[in-house]
C-alpha cells in the first residue's frame, strides 16, 4: 500500500497513476462533502470532479502542515460556495416565519434518530444559504467568524442563517 505522502508526491509531479490512486482512494469521502453541498447526485459528481482537478492543479500548494483529507475538504467546500456564490440570484429564497417556529422540551421518552438519508434529503430542501452554514457549522466545525468570512457576509447573518436553517430542517423531518 502506497502512503499519502508517496502519493502527494506523485501528483505534485504530475503522475497520472499517483493521481487516480489518490483519486481512488478519497473519492468516496470528497463525494460525501459534494452530497452536502449540492441538491443532487449529478451536481455532486460535477462538484467532485472540478474539486480533484482543482486539488491536481493545486497540490503543489500542500505543505503537509495538515492531513491530505483536510486540506482536499477544504478545496471541495471552498469550491462548492464559490459555485454557489456565483450562482446566488439563483437561490431559492423562503422567507422565515417566526410565528411556525416550536421550542422543543424534552420528550418523556426518546425519540428516533432520523435516517441518514431522510436528513440529507430534507437539508437538500433547505435553500442554499442556509443549507451551506448549517454544513459548514455542524459537520465541518467552522466557527461563525469562518464562515462569515468565507460566505462575505456578518457573524451575525452567520448566526442568523444557522438558527434559520435549524428550524426549517427540524420542521422538515418533523413533518415528513
Amino acid at each position: 500500500m502506497i502512503s499519502d505522502e508517496e502519493l502527494i508526491t506523485g501528483c505534485k509531479e504530475q503522475n497520472q497513476r499517483a493521481q487516480k490512486m489518490l483519486f481512488e482512494k478519497y473519492a468516496d469521502r470528497m463525494m460525501a462533502v459534494c452530497m452536502r453541498y449540492t441538491k443532487n447526485q449529478e451536481d455532486a459528481k460535477d462538484l467532485l470532479q472540478d474539486g480533484f482537478y482543482k486539488v491536481f492543479v493545486n497540490i503543489k500548494k500542500f505543505k503537509g502542515n495538515s492531513s491530505i483529507t483536510t486540506w482536499m475538504t477544504r478545496v471541495f467546500i471552498n469550491l462548492a460556495i464559490n459555485k454557489q456564490r456565483l450562482g446566488r440570484n439563483k437561490y431559492d429564497h423562503l422567507e422565515f416565519d417566526p410565528s411556525k417556529e416550536k421550542v422543543f422540551e424534552e420528550a418523556s421518552e426518546p425519540e428516533k434518530q432520523p435516517e441518514p438519508e431522510t436528513v440529507l434529503a430534507a437539508l437538500n430542501k433547505l435553500p442554499d444559504i442556509y443549507k451551506t452554514v448549517l454544513n459548514m457549522y455542524a459537520i465541518d466545525q467552522l466557527s461563525h467568524k469562518e464562515i462569515a468570512k468565507q460566505l462575505g457576509i456578518s457573524v451575525g447573518s452567520s448566526k442568523s442563517r444557522l438558527s434559520r436553517g435549524r428550524v426549517m430542517l427540524n420542521t422538515l423531518l418533523n413533518n415528513k
